[in-house]
């Protein structure tokens, strides 16, 4: 025998057959481990149908659902990225002038467990709930009995159902921390003659050491004027 033989069937042991064949069968021996999907257009045309038949269902509410609020992701991994959480917190309702049974009833999602930890967001989300109140109709209880600040007859006639994902008073949600492009302008005689590398790599240096440098200038400040204290 040679090497390779010796290897694979040295000893008294069963030889080894694998079979590559394919599974397409999903039965107790083959699993089904192949999986076709040759209904993808059919699917989405009954996703499509089924959006539309939802939206009929719950006109004139919007489609997306209860409004929600803006919120960071967990983890230092993702915790500088937006998206939509489960509901506005109890301090967030308050500041926005509403009650936690009032803001269910009127189409505002709500969230006992989570907590603000950061102003910037709160006062996102604060925003946010008075700009949706803000452009809110309320539909009266009893047709023909409208309360105080139901809407009036000619915005109930006018009034057009939301089908966006996110709400078309937001924009898309991406669109809270997109960095603002510059506007075009002419080329400068400083930036024609300077290095751009250079450039680059020495203002990456500067923004990583400026709190030591800030530091430094501040003890060294306090240290010149503790001197000019003791002199006198």
């Amino acid at each position: 025998r040679d090497r390779y033989q010796r290897r694979v069937h040295g000893g008294n042991h069963a030889i080894p057959k694998n079979h590559f064949h394919k599974h397409w069968n999903p039965c107790a021996s083959q699993k089904g481990h192949v999986k076709v999907l040759f209904g993808v257009k059919a699917r989405k045309h009954m996703r499509r149908l089924r959006r539309q038949k939802k939206a009929l269902e719950i006109f004139p509410r919007p489609v997306s659902g209860p409004i929600r609020p803006i919120v960071h992701s967990q983890t230092r991994r993702y915790n500088m990225k937006l998206r939509e959480g489960r509901g506005f917190t109890h301090a967030e309702l308050k500041a926005a002038g509403l009650t936690r049974r009032y803001a269910m009833t009127i189409g505002i999602s709500v969230d006992h467990r989570r907590r603000n930890s950061g102003e910037e967001t709160t006062q996102r989300n604060v925003q946010r709930l008075k700009e949706y109140l803000s452009k809110l109709i309320l539909f009266p209880v009893k047709a023909g009995k409208p309360k105080a600040g139901d809407a009036t007859a000619e915005q109930l006639a006018s009034v057009q159902q939301d089908k966006t994902r996110y709400g078309a008073a937001f924009g898309r949600l991406h669109s809270l921390y997109r960095v603002k492009r510059e506007a075009p302008r002419a080329v400068t005689d400083l930036e024609k003659k300077r290095h751009i590398y250079q450039y680059l790599r020495k203002t990456l240096r500067l923004t990583k050491v400026i709190g030591l440098k800030i530091k430094r200038a501040q003890r060294k400040a306090d240290k010149i004027k503790n001197a000019a204290t003791a002199k006198k």
